[in-house]
Formats: structure tokens, sequence, C-alpha cells
């Protein structure tokens, strides 16, 4: 039937098919591997550097979710030339498309590929199915560029990758929603259950944080906490980094960039409007009412049901797998592969084949190379290429699926790890693919395609980008540092994306500029840490003294990017006064529009909206951490949060639904513009 059909489903879905498909999208297979190295590098603390983008994610449902519904885009780059208008928007539009359609889009599915493939390492082995004879000639002939840590993993993945992009170019976008809600249901039972049974294992929850102590003392009095090598019990499982305390060399969260979460993240992250495959559904809603209770139920299960059991299950791990003794198992590996003398018969075992492996630590290893200096006889300096096992805690989930659970429910999961893979994979080529369609082909070489060959173009759309992200994955090591690559490109968009919904002086400069730096800035970061190097006591480009963390480095990309995007809409002119009026029209926005809207805009309720986003902000947050005392074993204060949450949840409701009224009156009627008011 068309772009329409395929990318956005009719525009015809109700909200629960709305926000849940967003949370199973959201909800990956890497997700509970980052999850599980954030908890183990920065305690329960590190999970900051999601949760703050509850503020963003509830500003999505009170502001945005029902101007991207009437505005009648397929994508959010459509969005810009309706907006902004002339060739400047042109231009970024097509950009954005295209970044966010190959850079954005390959970069989301490089790492969900690599997430998949450490969870697929220790459960499948493609020599036991398709026999050695066969194993070995696909071996020999497969190209070394495309595989993922290993030959088991990469037909694991392709497999994966023709089952869903078979039914995802198939159904397009609707069929992406409906698979959606059937695997996130099992992935989340099988999360909770996961978190059921390692804690069961280590004897309940109060037990299993009284263990945690054992492995992870606090510094003795006196004792320089920064020089611990991994960080205490009580840092682990803080929620809030505490005010003054030093890390633990590269490990724990500062205050600072714990600050810097709620105050400049959040706002600076181009997805703060909802930007990207979260838009893609809220365009598929029926009305604008649906849209914006998708967002509501989206920001809700995100992240006050779905935080918890991935932490308890990172804590448990950190119990189960002591750091201690895996980086010590690490050195034990390093030393068998210099010298054979040192291998043990278990250790031979675990290299010749991982999954008969009987050291249970030997699942938290990843082994890379390294280049190392040496004299030769002669006394020449030479080098040559070693391997090495260093300590990767994002495996640790997987680890725990292989020796927690019994033989059906491992099957089980291991299967709803698949369902998250697909349901994640599925949006992103549909989601990349509707760039490619609306925002090139349809744009500027075929405007009159039929709906039939819109849906042949769209099809082919979906394999183009899934190639390429197959390709990207092949190059990533840590699901986190991708993570964080990500959000430092995100990072320029964040106040561009505000103030065009805001903000009548807002241009298309302000975009175009504000993309060029972040992306500018956080690439060259990456790809110089790649190549050169920082040095021991950096992360980044930028000094030690102004970035010791990754969400320092982040916002300071993120102020840059602001600075240049606001001097460069004061350098160039504002947008043609009828094109804001093109805009007000069908999207009716909130805020300051000078003389476009000054007449129409009614300013207490803008101040409502503001309010209900102060309550559904506290609501939130309310319902996360008191899940997470209750979890703590303290009741009173879990109980008194949670009642708190769900108090502030209805007076957001009621004033969110008093703000929602229609603007003309009783006729419900769109806001008409006088037209005759557009000056020369």
């Amino acid at each position: 039937k068309g772009a329409q059909e395929f990318f956005v489903a009719g525009r015809s879905l109700r909200w629960w098919f709305v926000g849940t498909s967003m949370v199973a999208t959201t909800f990956a297979s890497d997700t509970p591997l980052a999850i599980t190295g954030w908890v183990a590098n920065y305690g329960i603390a590190g999970n900051w550097f999601w949760w703050s983008g509850v503020l963003g994610s509830v500003a999505m449902t009170v502001f945005f979710a029902r101007k991207w519904r009437s505005s009648g885009v397929i994508t959010d780059a459509e969005l810009v030339e309706l907006r902004y208008g002339g060739r400047a928007a042109t231009v970024l539009r097509t950009v954005k498309a295209m970044s966010s359609a190959v850079i954005l889009n390959s970069i989301t599915l490089g790492w969900v590929l690599a997430g998949m493939a450490k969870i697929s390492e220790p459960f499948i082995s493609w020599q036991l199915i398709l026999g050695v004879p066969a194993f070995e000639l696909v071996s020999s002939y497969f190209p070394d560029t495309l595989i993922f840590y290993s030959l088991d993993n990469t037909l694991t993945i392709l497999t994966l990758i023709f089952i869903t992009l078979t039914y995802s170019s198939i159904g397009g976008i609707r069929a992406v929603i409906f698979t959606d809600l059937f695997q996130f249901i099992i992935a989340m039972a099988m999360s909770v259950i996961l978190s059921v049974m390692v804690v069961n294992q280590l004897g309940g929850l109060e037990a299993m944080w009284h263990q945690l102590a054992v492995p992870y003392p606090e510094p003795s009095i006196g004792s320089d906490a920064s020089k611990s090598q991994f960080l205490s019990h009580a840092q682990v499982k803080s929620f809030v980094p505490t005010l003054g305390e030093s890390t633990v060399g590269a490990l724990g969260m500062p205050f600072s960039a714990f600050v810097l979460t709620l105050g400049v993240l959040w706002w600076t992250n181009g997805a703060v409007d909802g930007s990207g495959f979260t838009t893609q559904r809220l365009y598929s809603a029926r009305d604008d009412k649906e849209a914006e209770l998708g967002a509501l139920w989206y920001t809700i299960a995100h992240f006050v049901i779905r935080s918890w059991p991935w932490i308890i299950v990172a804590v448990a791990a950190l119990v189960i797998y002591p750091r201690e003794l895996v980086s010590e198992t690490a050195e034990q590996f390093n030393n068998c592969s210099t010298d054979t003398s040192h291998c043990t018969v278990e250790m031979t075992a675990c290299l010749n084949d991982r999954q008969a492996c009987a050291i249970s630590e030997y699942a938290l290893l990843y082994r890379t190379t390294e280049r190392i200096s040496y004299q030769d006889e002669n006394g020449k300096q030479r080098q040559r290429e070693v391997h090495v096992f260093v300590e990767d805690r994002e495996r640790a989930y997987p680890a725990l699926l292989r020796d927690v659970l019994p033989i059906g429910l491992k099957g089980l999961a291991l299967a709803s790890l698949m369902a998250a893979f697909m349901s994640t994979v599925s949006t992103l080529i549909n989601w990349g693919a509707s760039y490619f369609v609306n925002d090139v082909y349809l744009r500027f070489i075929e405007p009159s395609a039929s709906p039939g060959r819109q849906l042949s173009m769209s099809r082919l759309a979906t394999v183009i980008v899934t190639v390429l992200g197959l390709y990207v994955a092949t190059w990533v090591d840590s699901i986190g540092s991708m993570w964080e690559l990500f959000l430092g490109m995100m990072a320029g968009l964040g106040l561009p994306h505000l103030l065009r919904w805001f903000w009548w002086r807002a241009n298309a400069w302000t975009e175009i500029v504000g993309m060029l730096v972040g992306f500018s800035l956080a690439l060259g970061n990456y790809i110089y840490g790649q190549t050169v190097g920082f040095g021991e006591s950096s992360i980044s480009i930028f000094p030690t003294q102004m970035a010791s963390h990754p969400i320092h480095v982040i916002s300071w990309i993120s102020l840059v990017s602001c600075v240049a995007a606001l001097t460069a809409t004061f350098l160039t002119a504002p947008v043609n006064k009828a094109q804001l009026y093109k805009f007000f029209e069908r999207v009716q926005p909130i805020g300051f529009w000078g003389a476009v809207g000054e007449v129409k805009n009614d300013g207490n309720r803008l101040k409502q909206m503001g309010i209900s986003w102060v309550l559904g902000v506290i609501a939130v947050y309310s319902g996360l951490f008191g899940i997470g005392h209750l979890l703590r074993e303290e009741r009173v204060i879990g109980l008194i949060l949670l009642a708190f949450g769900v108090a502030c949840f209805k007076s957001m409701l009621t004033r969110l639904s008093a703000a929602d009224q229609p603007r003309n009156g009783l006729s419900g009627e769109p806001l008409r513009v006088d037209h005759s008011e557009i000056g020369a």
C-alpha cells in the first residue's frame, strides 16, 4: 500500500501497541549486557547514564507526542522542511536522513549485533549443528572481515538477521510492532525469572547484599580509596554518588558526572523530543491522544518496570564472579598463552572449546591482541603480537544464563534474548529504510512513484541498511563505548530540537551547525582514541581536569555544540514568516512565537504542561527508586516513595488532560490562522 503503510502502519495503532513497541525496541539483547558492565565499573549509580533520560522521556510525552502525530510526517527529517522551508532546510533534511540511516543507525545496529554475539557465544556450536566437514568448509570460504568474534557467533547472527529481515521486509512496521508485543512479553518475563533465580542461589536479597561486602570491602581508615582496585560494596549499591567522593581508578562515577546527567545531558541529547525511531511509533498512532498515552506507557515501562531485573542480576554477578578472581584467571590464561608449561588441562580445554570450558570465570574473558616490544638474540628491539585476555564484565550476563538456569529455562532465556534482539533489529532496519525512501527516493528521485514502486524500494532499503549494520558490527568490541559514541554524536542536536518547537527564531542553520559540531567532536574523539590513544591518564581529547568520566566528555561536546548552534542562529536570517504560519497551523506549538502566535498561544496552557512535566518526572523517579529501596530491603522508604509517585502521577494526568483540551473552544476544530496577517 505504499510508504505510509510500510513505515507508519496507516496511522492506525492504539496506545498500548505504540508504547509496548517502543519499550520492546529499546529492550535489545545488548542492553542487559551494557548495564551489567556499568554496575561493575560505576556501581548502580552508573545507570544515571540512562536514568537521566526520564526528564527527556516525560518531556516527549507532555510537550511533543501530540505534535509529532499532528505533523503528519513519516520521518523526523521530513519535519525540518515543514518547520524551516527553503534550500537550507532541504539540505538539512537530506543530511539528517543520510546520517541517521547510515551513520547513527549503523552504529546502533553494530552494538546490538555485537551484544547478541556475546550472548550466543557460550551456547551455540555450529560445528555440532553442521558437522565438522561442513563447518570447516564454511570456515575456509567465509570472509574474515564479516566475522563477529568467531564464526559460531557470525552464523547465529546471520540466521537471526535473515529471519528478521524476512518478516520486516514483507510486513513493514505493522509486522514489526505486532512481533514486538510478543517478543517483549517473553524477554521481560525471562529477565524477571533470571533475577529471581540468581538471588535465590545466593540465599535471597538480604544474603546477596551481605555477600557483596566480602569481595568488595570498604577501604580501611586512612587509606586512599582512589588506589583501590575495585569499588567497595557501598559504592556498588548506592543509587547516587556521594558528594566529594573520589573515583576508584577508572571506576566509579564522580559526583560532578551525576550532576551533569541531570543538568546537561538529558536536554542536550538529540532524542529529547523523541526524534529517531521513537517518533516513528508516534506517527503510527491512531490520533494525538493515542500517541500521548503510548509515550506515557513507554516511559513508565522503560524506566520503572524494566530497570531492576537487570540491575539485580548485575549485582549478583559481582558476587558469583568476584572481580579479583576473574582478574587472576585472566593473568593465568595470559601466562598460559605465552608459555604452555603454565597451562593446566582445564585451561587447555577452555582454549580448545569455549562451550566445554569448566572454568566459570573464563566466560568473562575477552581474547584480544597486543603489540609488545622485546629484544632478540642480537639485542635489537622488535615487536610482536601476543594474545591477551582481559576482563569483560558485559559477558557476566550470558555467563549467568549458562551457569544458573536449568536446561529448559536456559533455552527459553536464550530464545528471549534472541527475541529482544530481533525486535530491535527489525525496528532499526525499518526506521533506517524510511529515511532512504521518504527523504531521498520520494523527495528527489521519483516523487510520484506508485504505491507498488514505493513498497519495492522500501524492501530494498531494508536490505541495504542491514548490510551496513552488519559491517559496522565487526568493529565493535565494547557495547558501552559505542553507547558513549552514539550519545556524543547526538549531543549537538538536543538544544536545536527543543528550539524548533518553542521558539520562532530557530532556523535550519541552528540544527545544521549543532549537528556538525557534535558529530565532528564525538567522531574525532572516538577515532583519535582508537588510533593514536589518549595517554595513561586521559579518556578524551579534552584535558583530564575537564573530563575524567564519559559523561564529562559528552557534556563538553554538548555545551560546545549549543554555543555554536546559538551563534549560527543569530548570524543567519530567520525563517520566512509564511513558512512559520504553515508550521504553526499544522502543529499548533506552544512557547515563544512572536507575531506568528502571539494571539493564539495560551500562556496558562504552557504553565499547566510545565507543571505536568515536573509531576511526571517526580512520579517516575519515585516509582523507580521506590522499587529500588524495596529490593535493598528498605521497605518503609520504598513504600513511601511508591505512594508519593502514584499521587504525583494522578495529579499529572489531571493537569495534562486539561491542557490537552481543544484550543478553539468546544468545537474541537484545529486552529486556523488568518493569513491576511502575513506581512511582506
